[in-house]
């Protein structure tokens, strides 16, 4: 890599019920990530109480945040990430999520940068219906403007690293397009129809395209994907090194 390193931060919106998975994902990022500048958590505010300490599992570079509740979470986990600028000063954002870990070592510089550009991941033959909302999210929101990205799936889970001047480029995007803020659209639709990777994404793909390398399979093969509404934490305990079995 050869050109200078933008400081990147780890940026998980979380909520209380996904309170030991947080716990056992912070463990892993101290553990086993490199590269970051710190870990940015941010929850609902009615989360505050119920969280515990996790200040223990969290490292001495995370730090905790409260944002405003809204009646549907998961619409409201999905606006809050785009709006992660707001919450990190960093040049560069890493999505992560509670039920994602990181089982080895990874250092963010050597895998998420191709010399000064993004590694993002997208899928060309994705398994997503053509009438799946997810899938029109993108097409619908974007609209002439996406046709240089038709053939590919955006809606991929993280992690999912961004330039932080894509967030407010996309808000802008959004007023200007469809008169109303990100927040008043994604009401709209709804979080079965809203999906916010798919927007950043696009917006990454048809405006800012030189800042990216795009690649088919995840630039970050050490954090691997669980699932919190099947999972548990002590139910994958087995498929997890020694360093983050439970104490």
């Amino acid at each position: 890599m050869k050109g200078a390193v933008p400081a990147v931060d780890v940026f998980i919106r979380s909520y209380h019920r996904d309170r030991a998975w947080l716990a056992l994902a912070l463990r892993a990022i101290a553990h086993y990530l490199h590269g970051h500048r710190r870990v940015v958590v941010v929850m609902p505010r009615t989360s505050r109480e119920r969280i515990g300490d996790l200040a223990a599992d969290a490292g001495p570079d995370a730090t905790f945040n409260f944002c405003t509740d809204v009646a549907d979470d998961y619409l409201g986990q999905q606006l809050t990430k785009l709006h992660a600028d707001c919450w990190t000063d960093a040049e560069v954002i890493l999505h992560v999520d509670s039920d994602q870990l990181f089982l080895a070592p990874c250092d963010v510089r050597e895998r998420l940068f191709d010399d000064t550009r993004l590694r993002i991941d997208h899928a060309c033959d994705g398994q997503r219906p053509g009438d799946d909302g997810w899938l029109r999210c993108a097409p619908e929101f974007f609209g002439p403007d996406f046709a240089p990205a038709r053939g590919r799936d955006l809606t991929g889970p993280p992690p999912l690293a961004m330039p932080r001047q894509v967030y407010k480029g996309l808000r802008d995007y959004c007023q200007r397009r469809h008169g109303m803020s990100l927040a008043d659209y994604a009401a709209r639709l709804g979080a079965d129809r809203f999906c916010e990777f798919s927007l950043l994404r696009g917006y990454a793909l048809l405006f800012a395209p030189d800042a990216f390398t795009w690649v088919e399979h995840n630039p970050l093969p050490e954090c691997r994907t669980f699932w919190s509404r099947r999972d548990t934490p002590a139910g994958i305990a087995a498929q997890l090194p020694a360093a983050l079995q439970a104490p």
